[in-house]
């Protein structure tokens, strides 16, 4: 139902019939409940900062290790193997990545129950 109008929505799954129109300004994000893009043999700072100091978040330029810290990584947390990470852990990674990227409309579904 709802997992997969939001597919429907972001234009990863087609609809049946009809068809889903958005205006030509949205851009659309959302989590999945499935982590499964997530590059396990990364680090947790790897898999979000691409190894940069610091990365652009909307307009603004913040320091990689400080962004990722904000999803409660801190420390050794950032070194942690992705492919070692709790489920809670991957959500709230998964989470920090579509945060992270540009767009004018995120729609979290239940995020309070999975992170």
């Amino acid at each position: 139902g709802k997992s997969t109008l939001f597919r429907m929505v972001a234009g990863t799954e087609k609809p049946d019939s009809g068809e889903i129109k958005l205006g030509a300004a949205v851009k659309f994000a959302f989590v999945e409940q499935s982590c499964e893009n997530l590059d396990d043999s990364k680090t947790v700072w790897e898999a979000v900062s691409d190894g940069l100091d610091n990365i652009v978040i909307g307009n603004y330029e913040i320091n990689s290790r400080a962004y990722v810290s904000r999803f409660n990584f801190k420390g050794s947390d950032q070194q942690k193997n992705v492919g070692d990470l709790s489920g809670g852990e991957r959500g709230r990674l998964h989470l920090a990545n579509t945060l992270k990227q540009k767009h004018k409309k995120k729609t979290l579904k239940r995020p309070i129950q999975k992170f």
